[in-house]
């Protein structure tokens, strides 16, 4: 028998808000009623390149991503199933031969970039946000984000933002807001965190 799990999708670009939006809206539950999934640590392995080799992979493209792996660790999640979740190391570019064992909750919280573009994937939530935000803040947040926790230089971090992050954001991510169910603003969304809360309530109620 299946575990009847409400999974919420949260998508939107880099530096809109969705990890905040998604960790605001976990903490309206009980600690071990919910969980967080972030797109990120789907990365696929590139074990067989160089590190210069994988320094110039587009990270941005939806190819970038294992979402094969990430359905079929939602649908055991679903089933009661726990599952061994990949590491990724940034600095790297790389998974560590690590993994995290994840239970099965009854509220699971999906984040990433590239999730409500990709068919495979967004049919499986029961819910689809898009995080919206102005682009300039978006580019402002993953500066700092970028310099702070992963050691990069600003110069870096444009010269990869006009190479594919703009691009891709363009191509994939825009495109994508139309899939969603709900749009929220990246900035003063406690409304919307309180709407989603009731939401959730009632169709775990039911």
């Amino acid at each position: 028998m299946e575990l009847k799990s409400y999974i919420i999708g949260i998508s939107g670009a880099s530096g809109s808000g969705k990890s905040t939006f998604a960790e605001n809206l976990a903490q309206k539950f009980p600690k071990d009623t919910v969980l967080i999934i972030a797109q990120d640590a789907y990365y696929k392995e590139l074990t067989d390149m160089s590190l210069e080799e994988k320094s110039n992979q587009n990270f941005d493209h939806p190819d970038s991503l294992d979402f094969k792996l990430l359905k079929e660790h939602l649908n055991a999640l679903k089933k009661g199933t726990k599952i061994h979740q990949p590491i990724y190391d940034f600095n790297t570019h790389s998974r560590t031969q690590n993994t995290t064992q994840i239970s099965a909750h009854k509220i699971i919280i999906v984040e990433g970039t590239l999730l409500l573009s990709q068919k495979i994937i967004y049919t499986d939530f029961d819910c689809k946000i898009f995080v919206k935000l102005e682009e300039q803040n978006c580019l402002e947040r993953r500066i700092n984000r970028d310099i702070s926790e992963r050691g990069r230089s600003k110069e870096d971090i444009l010269k990869q933002y006009n190479a594919t992050v703009k691009p891709m954001y363009d191509k994939f991510i825009a495109p994508s807001e139309s899939n969603a169910d709900l749009v929220v603003p990246g900035l003063n969304n406690e409304l919307q965190i309180e709407y989603m809360h009731n939401v959730i309530l009632k169709k775990l109620n039911h």
